[in-house]
């Protein structure tokens, strides 16, 4: 009985991604929910009815083992050499954007630290999710070793606070904001800008079409070899087990940074798409631990630092951009592509009319999942020491 009890929990967590991202995808109402959410509902439905002595440890498990795994595939895309295409001003406005997202988070530590369990890691988690996205946030949970609860609560709370924001920025943002900001210089496209950026959409509005069986293994052979040596740096390395998980993510961060300019890590399609299906797993898994009253009692004040993380953010870019002469189409496509993710560009870019700025903002976005880990971690220890 415990071993098909166990065995049918691995299972239900190994397909239902599949489910859900077939559903989103025959579905525009389920699509514009988004997997990301549809995996969290599902997960604390199935935690609190189908989790028992039986299975309770088959999710810890799984949510260990899988972030070690995804993150190096959802780096091997990564393209390096491209970041320098970014047009300066659209580099200055992600300088500015990452420098005032921590003011934001720094102020907001100061104001519900003593309301919120653990903010500073709640500080990390927010630098990490709005400077990459998803998978950064699943990163630095492991690195910091911020408890499930937490976790669940701040994903939560996120997706609320951002739905406001991106409808703002897809309603009446950039008629608002051009009161304040300059216009965007347009220029003409050549050829290649706009067959490099239809290849980007459809890159983006796909996910498993480049997925095949030996490119997943491919892609699983890597992230394995990476992930060992990430961990034997760490526990052979590191005696001081606080910060064992944080050397452990950030030197898999580095080696899958390092290993996506190897000419054969490359040739690997499809593996961002592998490593995402990974994460869909591990948002289902922790979700089916969440401990409901611990997410009721921080919900409060996690909203009202995640509003400051979100509009306290956007409010100091606006001011910056306008200091340092930054269009608002410019504003925009970078704002949305840190605190939303790259998957968001396209969408603004649409809302506002001009596609000359989608693949700065989709590159900018990239080089948020690359640096996430990083800050996030950085700031939470940052905000540790603080007086």
């Amino acid at each position: 009985m415990k071993i098909a009890v166990i065995i049918l929990t691995v299972i239900f967590f190994l397909i239902t991604p599949a489910f859900i991202l077939r559903l989103c995808y025959v579905s525009k109402f389920a699509n514009k929910i988004g997997a990301v959410l549809i995996c969290y509902v599902v997960g604390m439905i199935f935690g609190q009815i189908f989790i028992n002595d039986y299975n309770a440890n088959i999710p810890d498990i799984l949510s260990t083992i899988l972030i070690p795994l995804a993150l190096p595939m959802l780096l091997f895309e990564l393209n390096i050499r491209s970041w320098k295409k970014v047009a300066g001003k659209a580099f200055l406005s992600m300088i500015l954007a990452v420098g005032c997202l921590i003011i934001a988070i720094v102020v907001g530590f100061y104001l519900f630290r003593d309301s919120i369990d653990e903010a500073n890691k709640i500080g990390g988690l927010l630098a990490g999710v709005y400077t990459g996205g998803t998978p950064n946030l699943a990163s630095i949970k492991a690195a910091l070793g911020v408890s499930d609860e937490i976790y669940i609560a701040v994903n939560t709370v996120d997706m609320i606070i951002c739905a406001f924001y991106v409808l703002f920025l897809i309603s009446f943002a950039k008629k608002l904001l051009g009161k304040f900001l300059l216009p965007f210089p347009h220029k003409i496209e050549t050829p290649e800008e706009i067959n490099e950026e239809k290849r980007v959409i459809k890159r983006l509005k796909s996910w498993l079409s480049y997925v095949s069986f030996p490119n997943v293994l491919a892609a699983f052979g890597v992230s394995i070899l990476i992930a060992l040596i990430g961990a034997g740096i760490g526990f052979g390395l590191i005696k001081n087990e606080a910060i064992q998980m944080a050397v452990i993510i950030l030197t898999i961060t580095t080696l899958a940074i390092i290993a996506s300019n190897i000419k054969a890590v490359k040739k690997i399609r499809g593996s961002f798409d592998v490593g995402m299906y990974l994460i869909l797993i591990f948002s289902i898994a922790v979700a089916s631990m969440a401990n409901f009253d611990t997410i009721t009692k921080s919900f409060l004040p996690l909203m009202g630092y995640i509003t400051i993380g979100v509009f306290g953010t956007l409010i100091l870019h606006i001011i910056s951009c306008k200091i340092f002469k930054i269009d608002v189409d410019t504003m925009m496509v970078t704002s949305a592509a840190l605190i939303c993710s790259p998957p968001f560009v396209p969408v603004v870019s649409a809302a506002i009319k001009n596609k000359e700025v989608l693949m700065s903002g989709l590159t900018v976005g990239i080089i948020g999942y690359a640096v996430g880990n990083y800050l996030g971690v950085f700031i939470s220890y940052f905000l540790g020491i603080l007086p």
